[in-house]
């Protein structure tokens, strides 16, 4: 039997616990309905208000949580990223036993499958570097540029590329990974089948790396 003094030291660990539990809900809650709309709209035409109702949160919400609307979207962006960060150190962690044409179409293939994962990445990325802003500034010190640099050195040098070279075909590879997952409704309309199919993946990678790779020499 526990005591009556037990109970009073376990009773404020579950307060705190439960109290615990519902923040963190309420955070990934706030988080979970942003994403789209951060990433359709963009930050200016999303009011805080917008994500709270989208989230079924009481007014006042985001700002008890986040401190700000600048603070909050930049939790709504690391989440998004951080979804791929892992998978990405996997990847990278392949490359040393590849060939560097192996490697170079593995990098290819992991962000075609990124791009369909994650569609709303490449939306919140085409509303944000069109314009100089502190959005972009912390986009790419903290997300974009990490992945990128390590790319640019493994790609230049399997593919003999310069520092110009890499940055059009990093943009020609990015571009094509992404752009029929994040136009996937007029996909539909256009060409009559769903682009996130596993098929429709696959045969999108197969189409790339053929593309990009085709005229390197093995």
């Amino acid at each position: 039997m526990t005591s009556g003094i037990e109970e009073k030291i376990r009773a404020p660990i579950k307060r705190t616990r439960r109290t615990q539990a519902r923040t963190e809900l309420a955070r990934a809650s706030m988080i979970k309905a942003a994403t789209p709309l951060f990433a359709e709209i963009g930050f200016a035409a999303t009011s805080v208000r917008d994500v709270e109702i989208a989230a079924g949160v009481k007014r006042g919400m985001l700002v008890y949580h986040f401190g700000s609307k600048e603070n909050f979207w930049k939790c709504v962006a690391d989440a998004a990223f951080n979804l791929v960060l892992e998978q990405r150190s996997t990847g990278v962690s392949l490359l040393p036993d590849m060939s560097p044409r192996e490697g170079v179409a593995m990098l290819i293939r992991f962000h075609v499958r990124m791009a369909a994962q994650y569609p709303e990445i490449s939306r919140l990325m085409a509303q944000e570097a069109r314009q100089k802003s502190w959005r972009i500034d912390y986009l790419v010190a903290n997300h974009i540029k990490p992945g990128s640099a390590y790319m640019q050195q493994y790609v230049s040098k399997a593919l003999d590329l310069n520092s110009r070279e890499f940055a059009h075909w990093y943009y020609i590879m990015v571009s094509s990974c992404a752009t029929i997952f994040s136009f996937q409704p007029e996909c539909e309309l256009l060409f009559g089948f769903d682009c996130l199919q596993e098929q429709v993946i696959e045969t999108h990678a197969d189409m790339l790396v053929n593309m990009l790779l085709g005229h390197y020499p093995n």
